[in-house]
């Protein structure tokens, strides 16, 4: 199992590579039972913040009311440093018409770096989970 802690003060965030290894550990074993959006804010030498911020239970696709709060938090946070999100739910590895809808509606929010899908690894095995993103940023790193 990761220790998440370890993983926020050591890794830095420079490329996508690195964002899927940051996604992968903090996911690491605890399952996909339920949509999750995960918050992280990275200061700009691209290491992140100590604290990740767990949004569960969200809708299948969002609502422009969803759209717009989290546009509220993210900028009450924009004088933190750059955030990265991640969509995390069950089933299938496939990406979704929901999980496009959500990213679509967070990639403005926080165009830096592309929204992230996380889910159960096909193979299962000793990778617990599969983390790629869901659209290109529009202005972020690439790998």
């Amino acid at each position: 199992m990761t220790d998440t802690s370890d993983l926020l003060r050591h890794i830095t965030i420079t490329s996508d590579d690195d964002l899927v290894a940051l996604w992968t550990g903090l996911m690491g074993e605890g399952g996909f039972g339920r949509r999750t959006l995960w918050l992280v804010i990275l200061d700009d030498h691209g290491r992140p913040a100590p604290v990740v911020v767990p949004i569960d239970d969200l809708p299948t696709a969002p609502s422009g009311r969803d759209a717009r709060a989290f546009g509220t938090v993210l900028a009450g946070l924009a004088d933190q440093g750059t955030p990265i999100l991640l969509l995390s739910r069950p089933g299938s590895t496939a990406v979704q018409d929901g999980d496009r809808r959500w990213a679509a509606a967070l990639a403005p929010l926080a165009p830096a770096w592309p929204v992230h899908l996380a889910t159960a690894h096909p193979d299962g095995g000793s990778r617990p989970c599969w983390v790629r993103p869901i659209l290109p940023s529009a202005q972020g790193a690439s790998s």
